[in-house]
């Protein structure tokens, strides 16, 4: 059964890629959360259908003592999707994001209130992609 991680949700879908009878996984899946090793399913949302057509990541430079407050701060912004703490490298923290129009973005590079909030050194946009 753990072939089928990432497969999807359905049941269906799981036992074709497994190659057993839909019962039989319905069997295996059910024992699985019995014992508490799946815990639920995740629905797998369009994001272009919401209109969001536009992702991208930003990588920010912060101080240690920031990024407890800055992820807060992150997490209750309409645009981020996404907050990973880092532990090596030039940024602290990646913000992935979604955007539905490309005005959101320069928006964005006008970030500047958490700079001063948190002692940002600078952020940088490092990828956008337009579906």
């Amino acid at each position: 059964m753990s072939e089928g991680i990432g497969v999807g949700p359905r049941l269906t879908e799981l036992a074709r890629y497994v190659e057993v009878p839909r019962s039989t996984a319905n069997l295996r899946v059910r024992m699985l959360m019995e014992r508490g090793i799946v815990t639920g399913y995740r629905p797998e949302i369009n994001w272009e259908e919401l209109g969001y057509r536009i992702n991208g990541y930003i990588g920010i430079e912060c101080p240690k003592s920031a990024v407890d407050d800055l992820i807060e701060f992150l997490r209750k912004q309409e645009w981020a999707f996404g907050v990973w703490e880092a532990t090596a490298g030039k940024y602290g923290l990646f913000v992935m994001c979604r955007f539905k129009q490309y005005s959101e973005i320069e928006e964005l590079q006008t970030f500047t209130k958490p700079s001063k909030e948190f002692g940002m050194p600078s952020y940088s946009f490092l990828e956008h992609t337009r579906h």
